[in-house]
């Protein structure tokens, strides 16, 4: 047994490098390749075994797979260098061809040395040791002291970015390093409006837009991925403007064009909000604009002169309570709100009136499928004070005289993307192809209006704008 056992010790000595040639002992079977985290080596004596991984763990058994003893691993060094060792381990330091004076530790609440060179691990963290030979100069060993149950990385296996349709669901799983400490992780969204996860790391795509889901270990380390969420699968999208035009009318804003729009596959409507004389809500692109023979243009009308006329003498006119029950009925819609003005007191009072009719009717979930255009900056404050709505779209053509510059753009997008503002909309006239470059790296989609030419409709997706607005073009398949 004695015997067997040296045989095994200078084997392992063999196998750590610590002989430089060596005839493979009578009776000893020795097997092992390098392989980070995985046992290295079995060295095989008859009923008796010994295994080294890679952090220096010898294991003494018999042949049964009991475990006997826990040795000491040698650390031969020549020269000042840094080693991973286990944590609660000891480590027996050698300096091949000389003998050890002394020996010291810089921090003894980490590991311990004795003046032989005998290391034993006590807590995770770094720690210098410096050994003195008899001859020769000081050697310093630097010592990574890991605790294999601690986490110390985790990654994603997924990678680092996704792209999700709207309702689809990606599974994510994720890695712990080392893999002896626990593999649970908690799983967290930054944005759960645009996509949740569960704790099993299951995503589904909510609302167009983007979020980091991140996994986080016990020890609070954390791996993320950004997930896109898209409308389709192409990113592109079609939104039938002023409920969609009739019979060649555009600006129509009546039942009868969202009927018929609706029947052709568009599912995206911007409405035309306008307040009448009496402070009502109804769908009309403004009061320049002559919305029958019997009342002219540059007049504002009553709620009750507007509701009992006929849109272009023809169509069915809407108010603020149809709009919301037409949502209610067709609940795969959703509605972009052109509410026209930006004063904080006009609009305090419409996106009110949309919150508090909701509620009245008995259907607020419609409001979560309302697509609020913003015309400014703190127009995003005021109508957030009211009401949290899921989608918002930043539109130019108040905010902006002209077509926006690069840095103009970027500082847009860059408040888009803080606040969870997923596009950015602006004039088919100002388009520059180079503005998908510029705000690329900010996630945000782009849109332009109004575009009724299929030609144009087509160079526009090409040169990478996400949204159309038009009177007249089907939807995309």
């Amino acid at each position: 047994m004695f015997k067997r056992l040296i045989a095994l010790l200078l084997a392992c000595m063999l196998t750590m490098g610590t002989l430089c040639a060596w005839a493979e002992p009578e009776g000893i079977a020795i097997d092992g390749e390098s392989t980070p985290g995985e046992i290295d080596t079995v060295v095989d004596a008859g009923d008796l075994f010994l295994s080294i991984d890679d952090l220096g763990t010898s294991l003494l058994a018999n042949d049964d797979g009991g475990e006997e003893a826990l040795l000491p691993t040698v650390l031969s060094i020549k020269k000042s260098t840094t080693k991973k060792v286990k944590l609660g381990l000891d480590y027996q330091v050698e300096i091949p061809g000389k003998k050890i004076k002394r020996c010291s530790s810089s921090n003894k609440k980490i590991a311990t040395v004795t003046d032989k060179g005998l290391i034993h691990t006590k807590k995770a963290g770094e720690v210098r040791i410096t050994i003195t030979p008899k001859k020769g100069d000081r050697i310093k060993l630097k010592l990574k002291v890991i605790d294999p149950t601690v986490p110390t990385a985790v990654a994603i296996n997924e990678g680092t970015r996704a792209t999700l349709v709207l309702g689809g669901t990606k599974q994510l799983t994720a890695t712990v390093s080392p893999d002896t400490a626990p593999q649970s992780v908690t799983w967290k969204s930054s944005n759960t409006v645009v996509a949740t996860v569960d704790e099993n790391g299951l995503v589904t795509a909510l609302t167009p837009g983007q979020a980091t889901i991140s996994a986080v270990t016990g020890n609070k380390l954390k791996a993320q991925l950004t997930v896109k969420v898209r409308r389709t699968a192409s990113g592109r999208y079609m939104i039938s403007h002023a409920m969609g035009g009739i019979d060649g009318y555009s600006y129509s804003n009546c039942l009868e064009g969202f009927l018929e729009n609706y029947e052709e596959g568009h599912r995206i409507f911007e409405v035309d909000m306008e307040l009448t004389s009496d402070g009502k809500i109804v769908l009309w692109h403004g009061w320049n604009r002559q919305f029958c023979s019997k009342y002219g243009k540059d007049r504002t009308p009553t709620y009750a002169e507007f509701m009992g006329s006929r849109i272009y003498d023809e169509y069915t006119p809407m108010d603020l309570e149809a709009l919301l029950k037409l949502m209610d009925q067709y609940p795969d819609v959703r509605i972009i709100t052109d509410s026209k003005h930006s004063s904080s007191t006009i609009v305090k009072k419409q996106f009110k009136a949309i919150v508090s009719t909701a509620k009245r009717l008995g259907i607020p979930e419609v409001l979560d499928r309302f697509i609020v255009e913003l015309y400014t900056k703190d127009m995003y404050k005021v109508v957030e004070g009211i009401h949290h709505f899921k989608e918002y779209i930043l539109t130019l053509y108040k905010l902006l005289g002209k077509a926006p510059s690069k840095s103009r753009l970027q500082n847009l997008a860059s408040f888009c993307r803080k606040n969870g503002i997923n596009t950015i909309a602006m004039y088919a006239k100002w388009w520059n192809p180079k503005y998908t470059g510029y705000v690329k790296s900010y996630g945000i989609d782009l849109a332009l209006y109004t575009v009724n030419d299929p030609d144009e409709a087509q160079e526009y997706f090409n040169e990478g704008v996400n949204a159309l607005f038009t009177d007249f073009l089907p939807p995309l398949d």
